[in-house]
Parts: structure tokens; C-alpha cells; sequence
């Protein structure tokens, strides 16, 4: 099972490498509108093959255009004699659809691993929110990127080269670290985290509060959050970078207090001790000490 999504997504990663030298920035996002929107269409549960290797093969597509995109861009930043006003412009819709689809891999791979009897689609988690709310987020990202770069010609007047892609390449680092986190938090608990909240304990269900799970109680949280708000500012979006952080925010604030309440009903003094000594991650969220 595993190999053929592989085979499919590495299939994806070649065609769209090869795109990223024959069609522009503004095609390929458009391509991801419609792939947004249509995540929409196919059932949570669905599990034929063929659907999901679908799926892997477009992410493929998407991540292999940023790639390719990322490599010309930089081997024209090191060839070129002159610099253009806003060097760092032409990175950021690449590097963004690189941080979405290895965002979607990761946890389509985890279930894969860890949760065989689970994969099926909602397991890219494309849509884990109701109404379409995530794909009206990537869409509306999308949308405020080309609006303000190519009908307002950006806000502002743009910055010094240096200071524009050291900007970049520190958002760019803050948003993979973000994911990064999110990716080892469940490799890290394996079977013990999933994707739904467990209403129930499982018999093989154990705390996880080693690895980084040291540095604070919902790393795969703090992950997400960071992923999510640094992709904004890899994009240069300033209304959805605050649009993105109080809605991560308030997401979270509405989910980790129950899960804790669940969590001490699963392990008790356990679970209260950990927390005392262990961060939430997230501030003003928890209603443990």
C-alpha cells in the first residue's frame, strides 16, 4: 500500500518539477484553487486506491513545482549580474505549496504507519475543519498573494534585497521548524495520537511525555500553530497572518481544555503530574496550572 501512494506521489514531485520551467506562478495557483476546492467533494471515509493515490499524486505536483520553482529562482539569484528591485518575490508561492504539501504528506505517511485501519481521505487532512473552512483558508491565501503583489503591486514600498530574503528565509525556517515540531510530536507518540479525539481510552493507549514531548504537553498543537501563521509571513500576507493566528488560536483554545479533561480521566495523577511540570505550549489556553 505504502509503495504505490509513494510511486504515485514521487510520480507527482517529477511532473510538477518539470512544470515549475513550462507554466508560471499564477497557472499553478490556480491549480491548487481547484485542488482546495475540490477536497471537498470526496468523502472523509473514502478509501479506494485509487483516490488516494489521486490525491498523492497532486500533492506531488504541487510540492514538485515548488521545488523545481525554488531551484531556477535560486540559480538565477546566483547567476545574475544585477538584481531585480524584489528578488524575494518570485519565492514565495513555491515555497508556500512546499510547506502546504509536505504539511499533507506527513500526516497522510503517519496514518499510513501508524494507523493502518484509518487511511482513507481524511487522513491528508484537507478537510479538518467543517463547511470547507480550511480550503476557504488556503484560497483566501492564495487570493490575498496575487492581489496585493499583482493589481495593488504590493503594500508598502519593497524592501532592500538583503533584507527581503534574509525576511524570507527566516519565515521560511520558523514555518518548517513549525512543521517539523507538528511531524515528530507523532512519529513520537505513534499510535497514541490520532487525528479524531479519542472519546475513549484504548487498552494500548500510554502517556507520551518523552522526546518533545519534554518541551510542552501538545507539541503536535504548538506545531500546527507555528506552521500555519509563519506560512503567512512566508507569503508576505499580512491581513491572513492575523486572520490565521486568532483563528489557530481560538481553535485550539476550544479543543486542548477538553482533551485535558479527557486526558486526566485516561491517566489521572499521571497526567496532573506531567502537567505541572510541563508546559501546554500554547498560552492562556489551559486550565491546568
Amino acid at each position: 500500500m505504502l509503495c504505490c501512494f509513494a510511486v504515485c506521489g514521487a510520480a507527482g514531485v517529477v511532473i510538477g518539477t518539470v512544470l515549475s520551467g513550462l507554466i508560471g506562478e499564477g497557472i499553478i495557483s490556480i491549480v491548487a484553487v481547484v485542488f482546495f476546492a475540490a477536497s471537498n467533494a470526496a468523502p472523509d471515509d473514502a478509501v479506494a486506491n485509487s483516490t488516494l493515490g489521486l490525491v498523492c499524486s497532486a500533492l506531488g505536483v504541487l510540492m514538485g513545482y515548488g521545488i523545481g520553482s525554488v531551484g531556477r529562482q535560486g540559480w538565477h539569484l546566483c547567476s545574475a549580474a544585477e538584481w531585480n528591485e524584489d528578488e524575494a518575490l518570485p519565492f514565495r508561492m513555491p515555497l508556500f505549496l512546499i510547506l502546504v504539501t509536505i504539511f499533507h504528506a506527513a500526516e497522510f505517511l503517519f496514518t499510513v504507519a501508524y494507523h493502518r485501519q484509518s487511511v482513507e481521505f481524511r487522513a491528508f487532512l484537507l478537510t479538518p475543519v467543517p463547511y470547507g473552512g480550511y480550503s476557504i483558508a488556503m484560497i483566501t491565501a492564495i487570493a490575498e498573494f496575487w492581489v496585493e503583489h499583482s493589481l495593488l503591486g504590493g503594500i508598502g514600498m519593497p524592501l532592500p534585497n538583503t533584507v527581503g530574503l534574509s525576511l524570507l528565509a527566516f519565515s521560511f525556517g520558523l514555518a518548517f521548524c513549525g512543521w517539523a515540531l507538528r511531524t515528530a510530536a507523532l512519529f513520537t507518540a505513534r499510535s497514541n495520537f490520532t487525528h479524531l479525539v479519542a472519546w475513549r481510552k484504548a487498552t494500548s493507549h500510554q502517556l507520551v511525555t518523552h522526546g518533545v514531548y519534554k518541551l510542552c504537553r501538545h507539541p503536535g498543537y504548538v506545531g500546527w500553530f507555528l506552521w500555519s501563521v509563519s506560512s503567512q509571513l512566508v507569503l508576505g500576507n499580512p491581513l491572513c497572518l492575523l486572520a490565521y493566528g486568532y483563528v489557530s488560536w481560538k481553535f485550539f483554545a476550544g479543543r486542548i481544555p477538553g482533551e485535558e479533561e479527557l486526558l486526566i480521566s485516561f491517566f489521572g495523577e499521571e497526567y496532573e503530574h506531567y502537567a505541572r511540570n510541563v508546559p501546554c505550549g500554547l498560552p492562556f489556553i489551559s486550565r491546568l496550572p
